[in-house]
Parts: C-alpha cells; structure tokens; sequence
C-alpha cells in the first residue's frame, strides 16, 4: 500500500512540475525582415493585350510566356 501512495505521489509531482520545465515561447522578429513584402514582383505576362499571369517562380514565367499565344478570347 505505501508503494502505490509513493508513486502516485511522485506521478502528481511530475504532472505538476512538468509546465515547469517547458520552454517559454519566444516571439523573434522576423528573419527577413520583411524581404518579402518589399521585393519587387515580377512585370505581368502579356499576350494580345490581355494579361495571361504573373509568377515569381521563372520555370511557370517560362510556360506561361510559351503558352500565352493559345490564351485568347476566341477560344
């Protein structure tokens, strides 16, 4: 009987205790500092006077610059 009282003891101490070996949440500025925010976007790609898309990403620049004569209205 003294066993079980000893370890539910210990067991209420250790769910007691342990919020307080938690790390405190640390609020860090941004890393960028806003890089992101303030960097430039790329010019829209344009086919016939309609705007196909912008992407920052230079592979879909790529395909949307190729595929651009197929966006019409017509189609």
């Amino acid at each position: 009987m003294k066993t079980k009282m000893v370890l539910t003891v210990i067991g209420l101490a250790a769910l007691v205790a342990t919020p307080a070996f938690a790390q405190k949440p640390t609020h860090r500025a941004a890393a960028n500092n806003g890089a992101y925010a303030s960097a430039a976007q790329p010019a829209p790609i344009v086919s016939n006077g309609y705007n196909v898309g912008t992407d920052p990403d230079p592979s879909i620049r790529f395909e949307l610059e190729r595929d651009a004569p197929t966006y019409s209205v017509g189609n």
